[in-house]
């Protein structure tokens, strides 16, 4: 069933254009303000523990509305927020903005509510911040690669598996539309975008110059 949908993928896309088109510089307003991570990180930048996941925990079936997430191999085990689409400044064109609305600590990641859910059928945009000054949850997602294991767990505690397509993207400037052609055009199958800052720090703007992405799948 997940597999012939190549079709219902198209219609949400379509959807995001607007958002995804306006989200250039969504990233950069917040990452650069580490001192909003103080209450969330332990005092040397070190990740606030989670209780294990169970090892029978059950399989998520059907779409879900995501409460955690982890990424083993780059040592991610976060929660997830629901948050829906923000105004912003795009900080390189000045332009206000309708873009995703960010996590609000730099330990934490954000669903985009206002979007499909994981494993709907249609592909989910979950967010993270990277590059602050004390570290921060998807500091290491370029460094994914083909195969890797994700996992969601919605509130109940059933478990969403999913499996890493492809090499990250990396390079998307913020300054452009390179965000919004990326997940638009996202390879078959995919279910879940991650998305987080990248490239160089721009002084001037006080912002990092682009974006990274990680498409992955649900496999069970």
């Amino acid at each position: 069933m997940r597999r012939a949908r190549a079709a219902e993928l198209a219609r949400p896309l379509a959807a995001f254009v607007v958002v995804l088109a306006a989200c250039l510089g969504l990233f950069a307003v917040w990452q650069s303000r580490p001192e909003a991570d103080a209450a969330s990180a332990a005092a040397a930048g070190g990740v606030p523990a989670l209780a294990p996941l169970p090892p029978d925990a059950p399989v998520a079936d059907g779409p879900i509305v995501p409460a955690r997430l982890q990424i083993p191999a780059i040592g991610v085990d976060a929660t997830v927020e629901p948050r829906g689409t923000a105004q912003y400044e795009n900080p390189f064109t000045g332009a206000r903005v309708d873009g995703y609305g960010v996590p609000r600590s730099m330990w934490t990641t954000a669903w985009w509510s206002d979007g499909p859910r994981p494993g709907s059928g249609r592909m989910a945009v979950i967010l993270g911040h990277a590059q602050a000054a004390h570290g921060a949850v998807f500091d290491d997602l370029a460094d994914l690669r083909a195969g890797d294991e994700a996992l969601l767990v919605d509130d109940a505690g059933a478990v969403q598996h999913l499996r890493v397509l492809g090499a990250p993207l990396t390079g998307l400037d913020k300054s452009t539309s390179a965000l919004a052609d990326a997940l638009n055009g996202h390879p078959a199958g995919a279910d879940v975008a991650f998305v987080t800052c990248g490239g160089e720090f721009d002084e001037d703007a006080g912002a990092s110059e682009d974006n990274d992405v990680v498409f992955a799948t649900v496999v069970r």
